[in-house]
């Protein structure tokens, strides 16, 4: 099973996106990814964002916590899904680092529209207006994303 991390940078009533272009259509996703051995979680999702998006970024806190089973082609994940903000940097996509073809600073009138890995939207959504407990989310894959 893999570990994968991932951190929500909000600005401006936006968040930052990586958008990648799939047969079945455009998928957004949190920046983040696997663990490499060795690794803990915030070292792996600085890293990451360091690596695709050229940002200096520093945890502030957990939000949530979700399963995601596998398929024929995917291996079963969790996800760990953290608040982030910039430290340094301005986003600058890394085309050695990841196969995104472009980042957003997705507006979250937006969110419900579009397809989010992981599929987290509802839960962003019921909790922009307030300051949330970390919650487990259980399966935060419920519907075929790319």
């Amino acid at each position: 099973m893999r570990v994968r991390g991932s951190a929500i940078i909000q600005q401006d009533d936006k968040i930052l996106t990586l958008v990648y272009n799939y047969p079945e259509g455009r998928v957004h996703a949190i920046p983040g990814g696997n663990l490499d051995d060795g690794e803990i979680l915030d070292q792996c999702i600085v890293r990451e964002y360091q690596e695709e998006l050229g940002l200096e970024i520093a945890i502030d806190r957990l939000l949530y916590v979700g399963d995601m089973p596998g398929s024929e082609h995917i291996k079963p994940a969790i996800h760990v899904i953290f608040q982030a903000h910039i430290v340094s940097g301005v986003p600058q996509l890394n085309p050695v680092e990841t196969s995104a073809a472009e980042y957003l600073w997705l507006p979250l009138d937006q969110l419900e529209d579009i397809l989010l890995y992981p599929a987290i939207n509802q839960a962003i959504l019921d909790d922009l207006n307030r300051d949330p407990n970390p919650r487990y989310l259980g399966n935060c894959m419920t519907r075929k994303w790319a």
